[in-house]
């Protein structure tokens, strides 16, 4: 799945930045294996390269896909990448995460998780360069 020039988006609904930082942590054994973090090993994602996630929490809840996406990197690209992508700005409901994987295209089979009281939903994966 790792995929140069690619990026993957992922927006969910959370209780807190603390709750996302929990989520998204990845984590070794003492003989130095990688342990993916419970967002990983629930969209069945065997490893991506953390130095290029970038993920936020909002305490104001959003439809908008350029709101949520506004200030990421290479915002400039993908906003209009994923809005065309999407068929427009506005998304079925209001989200408050947004997680992006770089130089990765998801191709999972799994397009929403739910883990304890939260949700996350794929929304694709665009060309960022």
């Amino acid at each position: 799945m790792q995929k140069e020039e690619f990026v993957s988006l992922w927006v969910g609904n959370i209780n807190s930045p603390d709750e996302l930082d929990k989520i998204l942590k990845t984590s070794y054994t003492e003989d130095g294996d990688f342990i993916p973090s419970i967002f990983a090993r629930s969209f069945d994602i065997e490893r991506y390269d953390d130095a290029v996630r970038e993920a936020d929490f909002y305490e104001e809840p959003s439809n908008s896909l350029s709101r949520l996406l506004e200030g990421f990197s290479y915002d400039d690209v993908i906003i209009p990448e994923f809005i065309s992508m999407y068929g427009g700005d506005v998304l079925t409901k209001n989200y408050n995460a947004v997680v992006l994987l770089y130089n990765f295209s998801y191709e999972g089979t799994k397009k929403m998780i739910s883990i304890s009281d939260t949700e996350f939903e794929f929304l694709g994966s665009v060309k960022y360069m």
